[in-house]
This record gives C-alpha cells, structure tokens and sequence, in this order.
C-alpha cells in the first residue's frame, strides 16, 4: 500500500484561489444617467441661464451636479485602483454633501413659500419626493461612512444617493422629450419612478445572480415603491399637508 506521502497530488487537490470580486458594476452607468438626466432636464431653467439664476439655486444646482460627478469619480477610481485618490476624494465630499442638503432644504422652502413662482398645491406634489427622500440620502451617506471599509455595501449605498438626488431632474428631462408643458410634468412622474425601479430591478437581479446581494437596493427598491405609490394619494392628507405649510414658512 502506498504510504500517504507516496500518493501523487493531483490538480485538483490543490487549494482554488478565489475570484477577485470585481468592483460594484452599477455605479459608473447610474451616475451617468443622473448626469444624463441633470444636463438634460435642467438645461432650460438653469445651465443655458445662469446669469438669471439666484443664489441659493446656483449654490443648489452646483452642490448636486457636483454630487453626481464626485459619485461617478468614485466609481471610475475603485475600478481603475486608485484607492488612495479615492480616499481622499471620499473624505473632501462631506462638506459637498452637507451644502447639497443645506440647499435642497432651501429650495424646497422656497418652492413651497410661493417664492418661485409655483403654486402651493403643484409645489406640494413635486416637494414630496424630495422631502421623503431626503432621510433615505441622508441614511445611505452616513452608512457609506459607517461601513466604508465593506467596500462592496460602500459602493452601493452612494450609488443610491444618486438615484434619491435625481427624481426632479429625470422628471424634467422626460417633460423635455415627450411633452414639453406643465402638465407634461405630473406625467413625467410615472417614467420617472418606473425608470429608477427598473434600474434598482435590473442592479438586484445582477447582484443575487453573482450571490453579492447587499441591502441597500432591495431597501431602496421598497422606499422608492413605497413613495410612488403614495405620491398621489399623499396630496390629500392632512398631516403631509400641515407639514408642507410649516416647511413653505420658513421660505
């Protein structure tokens, strides 16, 4: 009988070396559809007329146009391995981040005051997605953080935070394309959470494929279900609508 040390080792003995998991793949082509859809559906009333824009809307306007490209950097440095960039850039964003919600909460002030223009209950409608959505941004950034060195639950909580930062911008975008008018804009709210769904769908489904399922879409797939179901309905309650007043006063 052969002694243990006399039986040849095979290759399949040896021990596998593990795949390298690959980086996040969603990041780069979620950023470029926010990016896609801010150049898009913001052209009319911001880029092509900056000199007639406030302040508080060019600080608003910049601080999430910067928001969507420092995301897409990110992603573009964690796939080429420049961690040490990304590191940097990483820990620069957090005054971006804090200017970005300071000016959301501005505008949706603004909006809701009748300052701009739009009036209270149209205002309501389009601020609802905003105000709901802003605990998810503000959540998913301060999880990035937490969970930084997870760098696969990282890259998918600040994906997320662009999807929650572009519901105006695809809304207008689709208005741009299809109706161009103001009523063009309700309808536009339908595409746009259909698109963000398809694309949280599309992400999960790659996701569970590959056995890397995280939380942050499927709980990103529900919030957002969740507001869409409830945009229209939520125009007659009385709780949203004490909220949205108190909100308009302080514009």
């Amino acid at each position: 009988m052969a002694t243990q040390a006399e039986i040849p080792v095979g290759s399949g003995d040896r021990p596998k070396r593990r795949k390298a998991a690959t980086p996040f793949g969603g990041g780069i082509p979620i950023a470029l559809i926010g990016i896609v859809a801010t150049f898009v559906g913001f052209m009319p009333t911001f880029f092509s007329r900056l000199g007639d824009v406030d302040l508080v809307h060019h600080l608003h306007g910049w601080t999430m146009t910067g928001w969507i490209v420092l995301v897409l950097a990110q992603a573009v440095l964690i796939r080429s391995r420049r961690y040490k960039w990304h590191r940097i850039l990483g820990w620069s964003s957090l005054a971006l981040f804090v200017a970005m919600v300071a000016t959301s909460w501005q505008v949706i002030a603004l909006m809701l005051s009748g300052k701009t223009q739009l009036p209270f209950e149209a205002a309501k409608f389009f601020g609802y997605s905003d105000i709901v959505d802003m605990p998810l941004l503000i959540f998913f950034f301060g999880g990035a953080i937490y969970w930084r060195k997870d760098r696969h639950l990282h890259s998918r909580l600040m994906t997320v935070t662009v999807l929650t930062s572009i519901v105006p911008a695809l809304a207008r975008m689709f208005n741009v394309l299809i109706w161009r008018s103001f009523e063009g804009l309700y309808h536009s709210m339908h595409l746009t959470y259909l698109l963000i769904l398809g694309v949280l769908a599309v992400a999960i489904y790659f996701d569970r494929k590959h056995n890397r399922l995280r939380w942050p879409l499927p709980l990103a797939f529900a919030w957002f279900t969740l507001v869409y179901a409830t945009q229209w309905p939520m125009m007659n309650a009385q709780w949203y609508d004490s909220l949205a007043r108190s909100i308009a006063a302080l514009g």
